[in-house]
């Protein structure tokens, strides 16, 4: 009874912070409010979810639990990120940790299940290879820089609301296009031990493509930068000959690699909407 109350009471919190952000969206553009206007729905959300998910059956629905468990991880770390930023007056970390929002819940999903089947190792291989070097590249790319342009107009315009405020418009808002971005993933965890088939082959040369595509677009863009005279130049050689954004084009077709492997699940196709 414990358990499931605080699954609840955990599923709730985080529909509560899927409606706090949609208050914050419906705002004018240049109107900062005031946290009550989104503590207070939010917190009212909360409680009768709480009492509702608290009674519910949920009979042999694993796959849904697994998703409400994954927003729920992502939640907690994104809120540590939030704080971590505030330590640090630079929001720019949550571009860090984007990949890891994605990454994080779904290792741990597998951690949890303690079934390591050739299927779950594929799917913890891909996702972590993926998630580490994008956030290395990112945060080395970042290191010594101050916080990115974007955030820094941000916490000037909203001046001493910055504080919460980009805990919406920074954190809330990737965390909820992530967790619903990630339900390929959980489709493949929920798939438990299976078979390799030719799922798993096309997710594997999907990933190989995609990734590779990514890493070398990455590596040849700060290359062009750091070695560049003219600043008017644009980099027009090697992948970047082929696409305007190769890095774009290889997270992409990243997605697609997950949503293949998703497709063990008979709701994997749910997964399409991921790329």
């Amino acid at each position: 009874m414990i358990k499931t109350t605080l699954v609840a009471a955990a599923a709730a919190l985080w529909l509560a912070w899927v409606l706090a952000l949609l208050v914050f969206r419906r705002q004018p553009a240049l109107r900062v409010g005031t946290p009550r206007e989104f503590v207070m729905p939010a917190a009212a959300l909360a409680i009768g979810l709480w009492w509702g998910f608290s009674r519910a059956d949920w009979p042999g629905d694993f796959f849904l639990s697994l998703y409400l468990k994954a927003a729920v991880i992502n939640g907690a770390l994104l809120t540590l990120v939030w704080l971590i930023s505030l330590a640090r007056r630079d929001a720019g970390i949550m571009d860090v940790a984007y990949p890891m929002a994605a990454a994080v819940p779904v290792l741990a999903l597998l951690v949890m299940r303690g079934s390591w089947s050739p299927h779950e190792i594929l799917l913890a291989a891909m996702v972590g290879l993926w998630s580490t070097r994008m956030s290395l590249h990112i945060g080395l790319r970042n290191a010594g820089h101050g916080e990115d342009a974007r955030y820094a107009a941000w916490r000037k315009r909203f001046g001493r609301h910055w504080w919460w405020w980009s805990f919406f418009q920074v954190f809330a808002m990737q965390g909820v296009m992530i967790w619903l971005w990630s339900i390929g993933l959980v489709a493949a965890v929920a798939a438990g031990a299976q078979p390799l088939g030719w799922q798993h082959a096309l997710a594997l040369l999907l990933f190989a493509v995609g990734f590779g595509f990514q890493a070398i677009a990455d590596l040849q863009l700060e290359r062009f930068k750091r070695t560049r005279t003219d600043r008017s130049k644009v980099l027009d050689t090697g992948v970047w000959a082929l696409s305007r954004h190769p890095n774009y084009f290889g997270e992409s077709v990243v997605w697609w690699s997950f949503a293949a492997l998703a497709l063990v699940h008979p709701w994997g196709w749910l997964a399409l909407v991921c790329p």
